[in-house]
């Protein structure tokens, strides 16, 4: 059958990875966008000034308009202006999106392009010297905005440690090992065995500088891989200290065959499925539990059957509980490669811009490997928005849209804040600072049916129960954020 000819294909990728930051000449977000946006263009094969929309996933970058500087830089000053909101879902939901305006007509060719400078932050914050300024030549026009508003945490889950993605993703890491009947230990080895895997593949990704460590390594603390929230070390934990930033191009079928781009360069989008859950793990029926996320793997699974036959498969390696959990909800083989690119820690993540940089990973597989199929997931928040898309170099037989699964509202109450009484541990890490244990975060659910909330312990014999035994289950006393055995 013909193809549909606003089928959409990305048919340009580029990666730029700064190992080293210059005080002198700090690396500027923007400017490392532009330098991946020239790159993936002349990958492309294109002209610039054919590109009539630059969509930028949104970073910590001060500039009002990067669209508008980066199609300056680039020559495609005509092109229109679009930045998104936060969450690392976005990447990934915003192929579907742009996928989405070539088969409206709404473009026709696009570049989508993401970056930040955390390693160069980094650095100059250690050095106390202050970020470079944002020079503006006149004045400049706001660009569109596309996406939902990210959410991740009331104030007192703020004050309480609910709101750090290393206590939440650590929190849902007990709730699995409890529901699994694993033990601490176990539940450590998994963790540490999974993370072997993605450190792995980063050390063989040619678009980086990755050190292989072994399971032991990441599992055990040292002076180089200090514990963060128990079970995670360092080594377990989601890296922005880095200097990256990576674009996609994008057209249609029909103006691909128009501009000669050779078959062997384009890498279809073949499904994007979205869906949503609470924006905190506080409301949802089970801590060990993502409904959203199961609704999104079972859309996929009604069109793609078995998901484990997929050639190529990159899950969101933020922490290690997220990617079990996909992994075994998404049925696959606990010994296949679960990543192409390392994840966010090996790989490090410019924010946002993970998953941008996974499908640029994939892209760079599937050409390799011309008829293979290869799934991206992106995830945002607290496991809380979700999209998976499905890639290939064989073009499909009809339009492909975006599909949304269900949105999972909350099914628990939230306690009040200050509510006080007996109550059951769900989940619970411990936070380190560089001396040690510093306190318990723990979601606790009141016995008398009126929520859940954070709550914190700071003493000694807690903090050592938390990671010597299996405190979830147990009962204790809130008061006022508060909690005792």
């Amino acid at each position: 059958m013909p193809v549909p000819p606003r089928t959409p294909v990305i048919v340009g990728r580029a990666q730029v990875v700064k190992h080293q930051p210059d005080l002198d000449t700090p690396n500027d977000p923007v400017t490392l966008m532009i330098e991946a946006a020239e790159a993936a263009i002349a990958d492309a094969t294109i002209d610039p000034a054919d590109v009539d929309l630059i969509g930028v996933v949104a970073g910590l970058f001060r500039h009002p308009n990067p669209g508008r500087a980066i199609g300056d830089a680039v020559g495609a000053g005509d092109a229109e202006s679009v930045l998104t909101t936060w969450g690392g879902n976005t990447p990934i939901a915003f192929v579907g999106e742009l996928g989405d305006r070539l088969t409206r007509g709404e473009a026709s060719m696009i570049v989508m392009v993401g970056g930040e400078t955390g390693l160069t932050r980094a650095a100059l914050r250690k050095a106390g010297r202050p970020k470079p300024a944002t020079i503006l030549d006149s004045p400049i026009e706001e660009p569109s905005s596309w996406g939902a508003e990210l959410t991740m945490g009331a104030s007192a889950d703020v004050q309480r440690g609910g709101e750090h993605p290393r206590n939440t993703y650590a929190v849902f890491d007990s709730a699995l090992r409890a529901a699994a009947g694993e033990t601490l230990d176990e539940a450590r080895d998994r963790a540490a065995k999974l993370w072997a895997g993605y450190a792995t593949v980063a050390a063989s990704n040619p678009d980086l500088n990755a050190a292989v460590m072994t399971a032991d390594e990441i599992r055990d603390p040292s002076p180089i891989n200090r514990m963060v929230s128990w079970p995670y070390t360092k080594a377990m934990c989601a890296n922005n200290t880095v200097d990256h930033s990576g674009a996609l191009v994008l057209t249609t079928h029909e103006r691909a065959e128009q501009l000669g781009i050779p078959a062997d360069q384009r890498v279809y989008l073949r499904d994007v499925v979205t869906s949503a859950d609470t924006d905190t793990f506080l409301t949802r029926a089970a801590l060990a539990e993502v409904p959203g996320l199961n609704g999104a793997i079972a859309a996929l699974e009604a069109q793609w059957g078995d998901l484990d036959a997929i050639d190529h498969i990159d899950l969101y390696g933020c922490f290690p509980s997220m990617v079990s959990y996909t992994a075994s909800s998404m049925g696959l083989r606990p010994d296949r490669e679960l990543t192409v690119t390392g994840g966010l820690g090996f790989m490090g993540a410019p924010l946002n811009f993970a998953a941008g940089q996974a499908l640029i990973a994939m892209v760079r597989r599937l050409r390799e490997h011309p008829g293979a199929f290869g799934l991206v997931q992106g995830n945002g928040g607290h496991a809380s928005k979700h999209a998976i898309g499905v890639f290939s170099t064989e073009p499909p037989d009809e339009l492909v849209v975006t599909r949304s699964a269900p949105t999972v509202g909350d099914q628990v109450p939230r306690a009040d804040d200050d509510a006080s009484g007996a109550a059951v541990i769900e989940g619970i890490t411990v936070e380190y600072d560089h001396d040690g244990p510093t306190r318990a975060v723990a979601i606790c659910r009141f016995e008398d049916g009126s929520g859940r909330l954070w709550a914190n312990s700071s003493d000694p014999a807690v903090l050592t129960d938390a990671t010597t035994v299996e405190l979830v289950g147990t009962s204790v006393h809130v008061e006022a954020g508060t909690f005792t055995r």
